[in-house]
């Protein structure tokens, strides 16, 4: 019993060793010293550090400063892994999922969750799509929506997404469409072009807010620019329900305030149709669409007709 405390002090010593260990190495890293990289990341991992371990892995994966080796890169993430490392247990279940080890889907699922149920949020949100796909483990929506929640409550953006879709259609949760606004908005803030089309929708239809087609229309026209394909057909849709004016000036006194493309809206000449989505202290917001893109600003009202 008595040698308890000095037993724990050596591994509190290990570890403070192996944790200088990857710092340098990290350090090295970011010089673009691999081969110095390595050296200190394989003495901490050999002394269990396993963020080391994990390092060693990508290294290895990726033929940084070694030859790439995918059966080495298995082994230091496999010993990360173990050793309680979320990282590298989200890792292993990417590559079960990319068929690159040799398993299947139910390998990467049970890797996801016991890195989910340590609280990732990137292996929650992955296990959530597992199990709304049936892939790995037995369909099941509740359990979904159950890790797409977690970690949507973390800041996960697809995931907030996706549960907003689920509250959406009632699938895995009881149907609500307040919820299902909240969680698309939270994510549409965050520049999400999915969650901002389905924003859209909601404000276009109504659900879980008041009917607003200027508000569907902008999100529409953020998510279009963020990429989304769908948002272009969205804007179509909801433009005959606002208001079309025309520009007043020329180019030469044309104003632009704040504007998602300012040389677009500076740019506007006398008789171009522009839709209204807004207006306060004598500035307008509205949409116009040139040379396919469409683009948001803010324009003096005495340049509208």
């Amino acid at each position: 019993m008595r040698m308890l405390p000095w037993l724990s002090l050596i591994i509190v010593g290990i570890s403070t060793l192996a944790s200088a260990d990857y710092e340098a190495g990290l350090g090295e890293y970011q010089r673009g010293h691999y081969a110095s990289a390595i050296h200190e990341w394989r003495t901490a991992a050999e002394r269990g550090n396993s963020d080391s371990q994990f390092a060693l892995g990508m290294m290895f994966e990726r033929g940084q400063g070694v030859s790439a080796s995918l059966d080495e890169a298995y082994k230091w993430y496999r010993l990360a892994a173990d050793n309680g490392l979320a990282d590298a247990q989200v890792r292993l279940a990417e590559l079960y999922l990319l068929e690159r080890l040799e398993g299947d889907s139910g390998l990467a699922a049970q890797w996801f969750e016991r890195a989910a149920e340590s609280g990732n949020a990137a292996a929650q949100f992955q296990l959530g799509l597992l199990y709304l796909e049936g892939q790995g483990v037995d369909e099941n929506a509740e359990l979904a929506a159950r890790w797409f929640e977690l970690a949507a409550e973390q800041g996960h953006v697809a995931a907030q997404n996706n549960i907003g879709s689920l509250y959406e259609t009632g699938r895995g949760v009881e149907q609500s469409y307040t919820r299902a606004f909240e969680w698309y908005e939270r994510a549409a803030k965050q520049n999400d072009p999915f969650a901002q089309n389905n924003l859209g929708a909601m404000h276009a239809r109504g659900h879980g807010v008041d009917r607003n087609h200027a508000w569907a229309v902008f999100w529409f026209v953020m998510a279009a620019q963020g990429g989304n394909d769908l948002a272009q057909e969205n804007i179509n849709a909801s433009l005959p329900n606002l208001e079309e004016k025309q520009i007043a000036g020329s180019r030469v006194n044309i104003r632009a305030g704040a504007s998602t493309d300012f040389d677009r809206i500076a740019s506007l000449t006398r008789g171009t149709a522009v839709y209204v989505l807004g207006s306060m202290d004598g500035w307008s917001q509205v949409y116009f669409q040139q040379d396919n893109a469409p683009t948001l600003g803010w324009i003096s009202n005495t340049l509208i007709e």
